[in-house]
């Protein structure tokens, strides 16, 4: 189709995205305002949303490469070009990680930025080296120094489950980066990025000045793609997507905002899309969990293993603004790592009150989260299948009674190591199943009277479900009246169904399930 653009997908490199005519969306406006109003920055943003790209964007910048800028943003913004004396760091290949490892890696990266410019080593001190290498190079460029740092949390992330190696760690990179702070005189500008935000605790508990722009509403575009980004600059790839797809083009574009859109980075609510997912699928025209897919990381699957995760327990969830600055290291609440790391999002904010309400950012982090949950969870995977048919059916059909069939199927082959016997374990399973088949599921959802257990909503039909264990489902039908669970979707036209499930210790299983019409009025 004519006007569609060329992807790069397989590069974080500005030069080759250009160069080969790919599509690029153009974010240098706020680099020029970035670059010229602050000169100590932090970003946090989920992997593969950008940072690398953004790194390489700032040092062609700070290289004075204004041909390669040539009708972006910054070109009718930048005067001058100066070109600066760049030292760019990474650590997104710490993998592994051991305290030998790290300072190799440190001190590979030290020597090939005083080979470049012609610098003698120092000794052995990292930190001594790096601070040798800034004063030297700015004493012999004439120029003040550019820092770039990405992914510098990469080896505390690898060690989270060793508190001991992760001190040893800890130690090292700041000792490294602690001769930031002093060096003010020979610094143009510092950039650091990485997963999980630091705070005065961490590694750049002696480099005060740093500002944290993660979630300043200025800077919330400045990775991941905008509403008006992709309806302007992607506008033909969407319509090539829809014509192969057999969609409207209003159509693809609900799909892709269910899909990829949802993340909140500031309270000003201004949703963003994953821009890795998003590329993927209209190069591929197909809409699939590109963004979890390339990659669960360790450490992630580490903490779900320690802290034992409820799927359910996160959806809604409220946290402070201090919640969001809790450190790497020896982490015990997991909610502030989600949110960084991309599974959790804002989702509402209430000023007054400095309380955030979170949950997931969009089908795709839900249902393929809530599918890794489960097998790490409870190992099991058999059957899966044929719910997920039945509960096809049940979307499309609103044929309840073939699900109910289907997840009695489900139960009586659930292993009986797994099963924990109390409601919580049913509310979970059912909970983390529906959502990993991309089911618009809630839980815990409050109205004035209560918490009702689960919210279903389907193309035509919303469930209100009551599970009760070894109770009666006329008890919790009962609820849902006494409680006004039905509140929570009165701002809905759909068909209200309440639906109990009675769950019993005997069988492990489903014993019966009743669903009635709700007539009140809304």
């Amino acid at each position: 189709m004519n006007g569609t653009h060329k992807f790069a997908v397989d590069t974080q490199i500005l030069r080759g995205i250009l160069e080969r005519g790919c599509i690029y969306i153009d974010k240098t406006a706020l680099v020029y305002k970035m670059t010229h109003e602050l000169k100590y920055v932090f970003l946090s943003r989920p992997r593969r949303f950008g940072k690398s790209l953004l790194c390489n964007t700032l040092k062609e910048y700070f290289n004075g490469n204004k041909e390669l800028f040539k009708g972006l943003q910054i070109d009718a913004l930048e005067k001058e070009w100066v070109k600066y004396p760049i030292i760019d760091l990474s650590f997104a290949n710490a993998k592994n990680v051991s305290e030998a490892s790290i300072n190799e890696m440190i001190g590979n990266m030290l020597s090939e930025h005083e080979n470049k410019f012609g610098i003698a080593r120092n000794g052995d001190d990292n930190g001594v080296r790096l601070e040798n290498l800034i004063k030297n190079i700015a004493t012999k460029t004439g120029q003040n120094v550019v820092v770039i740092i990405d992914e510098y949390d990469a080896a505390m992330l690898d060690t989270i489950d060793n508190d001991e190696l992760q001190d040893r760690v800890r130690a090292i990179q700041n000792n490294f980066f602690s001769p930031l702070k002093k060096l003010d005189d020979y610094i143009r500008f510092v950039f650091i990025t990485g997963i999980t935000k630091f705070s005065q605790m961490s590694i750049f508990s002696a480099l005060n000045n740093l500002k944290d722009i993660s979630m300043w509403p200025e800077y919330e575009y400045i990775c991941g793609i905008s509403m008006e980004e992709f309806l302007s600059v992607l506008k033909p790839d969407i319509q090539a997507f829809a014509d192969k797809n057999g969609y409207t083009f209003d159509e693809t574009v609900r799909k892709f905002k269910k899909k990829y859109d949802g993340y909140h980075f500031s309270i000003e609510l201004r949703e963003v899309f994953n821009p890795y997912s998003v590329l993927n699928a209209l190069l591929e025209k197909m809409l699939n969990d590109y963004w979890f897919n390339s990659g669960t990381p360790t450490s992630l699957i580490k903490l779900i293993r320690k802290f034992n995760v409820k799927m359910e327990d996160f959806d809604g969830t409220k946290a402070r603004s201090s919640r969001f600055c809790q450190p790497v290291e020896k982490v015990t609440d997991l909610v502030p790592f989600l949110f960084q790391a991309g599974y959790l999002t804002i989702k509402n904010y209430n000023r007054r009150r400095d309380i955030y309400t979170l949950g997931y950012p969009n089908g795709e982090v839900k249902s393929a989260f809530a599918e890794s949950l489960f097998r790490f969870n409870y190992h099991y995977e058999d059957g899966n299948i044929r719910l997920l048919e039945a509960y096809q059916d049940f979307e499309d059909f609103d044929d309840l009674d073939k699900f109910m069939e289907a997840m009695k199927r489900f139960f009586r082959r659930f292993p009986y190591s797994l099963n924990n016997m109390n409601e919580r374990h049913y509310h979970s399973i059912l909970y983390t199943v529906l959502a990993s088949f991309g089911a618009d599921i809630s839980a815990n959802v409050e109205t004035a009277l209560g918490k009702s257990d689960l919210i279903l909503r389907m193309p035509n039909t919303i469930y209100v479900i009551e599970l009760k264990y070894d109770h009666s489902t006329e008890s919790a039908l009962d609820q849902i009246d006494d409680r006004d669970y039905i509140a929570a979707t009165l701002d809905d036209d759909r068909r209200i169904v309440k639906l109990a499930i009675k769950f019993s210790s005997k069988d492990r299983n489903v014993e019966a399930y009743e669903a009635v019409e709700a007539t009140l009025e809304k």
